[in-house]
């Protein structure tokens, strides 16, 4: 990938901090957000005016999107776009499994290849989110052919700690990120009514968590998202409450189609779903004041 120029596409909380670390590393970057570029690019990029821009002037993009249809209107213009030079796409937004197949078809027909490249924050002292994106401390979870995830190795690993290259078939990247957030929002809810538990009991949050967290009861909102953004109150892990409401309704959507168990899914989605109804701005940590003040019912 030496001397290869980059296209960024998506800059914002995670996107943002990401290519910042390209630039860190020397890689030539060009960038677009539809949010406005210019305003969120890191310094030292070059500014692209669309798409369109980036898939004729980049060897290889990468995507840091929101949404499903956000990934479908690029690789449409990817696709459409005249004396393209991009034959890599590395999708690192959240979008499921069937998505991620849809945009390999369409990419594929420009012989384009496809990267289901799904990012997951660090399990030890380097936080979640965005913290993780800053600190290029990311999990990235790889579906792909072979030869192309090899060829932007090099570049992920300036963004990430770990790389696992799970598979040939896009999508099964997806399914492990879709898992990974379903576990988060679940250990959110279960951890928040445990903990709502523990206070009624005339326990201080401090010392259940100093107990909990050497136990068998441990997991990362026990470890690292109530110590840090809950038990002192400032609720700031730096992810929106709709990034859970997605991720969680995409993996509910795809167990449904699969006709598998969802006892536990079905209502973890439903709890997530009202709190996004209730706090649509509010960061995901606020489930825990959510739940105390009567949320769930």
């Amino acid at each position: 990938m030496a001397g290869e120029r980059i296209g960024f596409i998506g800059l914002g909380n995670m996107g943002n901090p990401m290519a910042a670390n390209l630039i860190s590393a020397g890689y030539p970057l060009i960038c677009y957000d539809i949010a406005g570029t210019r305003e969120r690019a890191p310094e030292g990029a070059e500014i692209a005016g669309s798409v369109t821009q980036i898939a004729g002037s980049a060897d290889f993009a990468i995507l840091s999107v929101a949404s499903r249809q956000a990934v479908e209107d690029i690789a449409e213009e990817i696709v459409a776009a005249n004396d393209r030079t991009v034959s890599v796409v590395v999708d690192t937004s959240t979008i499921g499994s069937k998505t991620a197949r849809a945009a390999e078809a369409r990419l594929g027909t420009a012989d384009i290849a496809y990267i289901d490249s799904p990012v997951a924050g660090a399990s030890g002292g380097t936080g979640i989110g965005p913290a993780a994106a800053e600190a290029a401390a990311l999990t990235f979870i790889v579906a792909g052919k072979s030869g192309a995830v090899e060829r932007v190795r090099p570049v992920l690993e300036k963004m990430g700690r770990k790389l696992f290259h799970v598979g040939e078939e896009p999508g099964q990247a997806q399914a492990i990120k879709l898992i990974n957030n379903f576990l988060i929002g679940t250990a959110m809810i279960a951890t928040s009514e445990a903990m709502n538990y523990g206070l009624s009991q005339n326990l201080d949050m401090k010392s259940i968590l100093e107990v909990i967290n050497v136990s068998s009861g441990a997991n990362v909102a026990t470890s690292y998202i109530f110590p840090a953004c809950i038990e002192p109150e400032t609720y700031d892990v730096g992810a929106a409450v709709e990034i859970l409401v997605k991720d969680v309704g995409v993996y509910v959507e795809e167990i449904e189609n699969g006709n598998l168990p969802n006892a536990v899914g079905s209502v973890v989605n439903g709890i997530w779903a009202d709190m996004g109804r209730e706090m649509p701005e509010a960061d995901f940590t606020h489930v825990f004041p959510f739940i105390r003040d009567g949320g769930e019912g």
